[in-house]
């Protein structure tokens, strides 16, 4: 499905919208982020439902070209968290590696044996062999002298997702893709595209997409995405084959997530923010404590 051509993407994801949205009577809205993801999953379900809601949530933590965007849209609940990021770096932890390694990290360091086994590489799998969930080459993040955790997805994001949900009854459609890391992957293959046998029914309509199918979507149709971004050009990669990219941010989720960022090339986001949004960047660096985190796990941020 990844392979498939952009054409029957776009003709399977508006399936998989309408299906969602017949099953739940109309009652359901578009997870919009602002970024680019969910401006196409936005534009492709107003394309059949012109009066879908979006639902933003306001965490603190976007671009401000992001937000500005965000405003232009019609018919948009905006939605804010009830504690700061602050509040959760400082309770919780800060967001480092990925997901996965940061829980893991977490559980470790409370002493849940499954856990210090991935850390340790000790982890065995149904065939007796170290197991694919091993992570040991993480494991010097069990000293770290801070905090570590994925918490701060749960209380900034998804909790007000899920109040909302609560509130109105309605069921959400996210632009996530499986492409984005190994438990989406999973998650993508196990339930599909429209989740409805899950505890907490979601669409992730957008599952097989891969982010070239993205950026061709923002060129071919020419809607209008968040300036942060900037443009979309054609560069070569090393072999020499054509591949797209913006000439801004690669990725526009919250300002100060470290998620991913060790396996970006330089100028990486925290450098381009210090460039871009040099205020911005101070704070994070210096009064969120983000320079000492980037220190410890070896990414350049000046």
């Amino acid at each position: 499905m990844q392979g498939w051509s952009l054409e029957r993407k776009v003709q399977v994801t508006q399936t998989r919208i309408i299906e969602w949205y017949m099953k739940y009577n109309g009652n359901v809205f578009v997870s919009f982020s602002g970024g680019k993801d969910s401006t196409v999953l936005l534009d492709l379900a107003r394309k059949i439902y012109s009066d879908i809601p979006a639902v933003f949530v306001d965490t603190g933590l976007e671009y401000p070209e992001l937000r500005a965007f965000v405003k232009t849209k019609e018919n948009v609940n905006w939605l804010r968290p009830k504690y700061s990021f602050t509040n959760i770096i400082e309770k919780y932890g800060y967001p480092v590696i990925s997901k996965e390694i940061a829980d893991c990290v977490d559980g470790a360091r409370k002493g849940q044996v499954a856990r210090l086994k991935r850390l340790n590489g000790t982890l065995l799998g149904p065939d007796g062999k170290k197991s694919i969930y091993s992570c040991d080459k993480y494991l010097y993040l069990l000293n770290a002298p801070f905090k570590i955790s994925a918490r701060c997805c749960y209380y900034m994001k998804k909790a007000p997702i899920y109040q909302f949900e609560h509130k109105t009854g309605s069921y959400g459609i996210t632009g996530v893709m499986a492409q984005e890391s190994r438990l989406r992957t999973q998650n993508w293959l196990r339930h599909g595209c429209n989740g409805f046998e899950r505890k907490r029914p979601i669409s992730q309509p957008l599952a097989f997409w891969r982010e070239q199918d993205i950026l061709e979507y923002l060129i071919r149709t020419k809607i209008p995405y968040a300036s942060i971004y900037g443009e979309i050009k054609e560069v070569k990669k090393k072999d020499g084959s054509p591949i797209l990219k913006t000439t801004g941010v690669s990725r526009s989720g919250c300002m100060y997530c470290m998620f991913g960022v060790h396996l970006e090339p330089e100028p990486n986001r925290f450098q381009q923010m210090q460039i871009t949004h040099p205020k911005y960047y101070d704070y994070c660096i210096h009064r969120l404590g983000c320079g000492k985190v980037l220190d410890f796990i070896g990414v350049p941020y000046h």
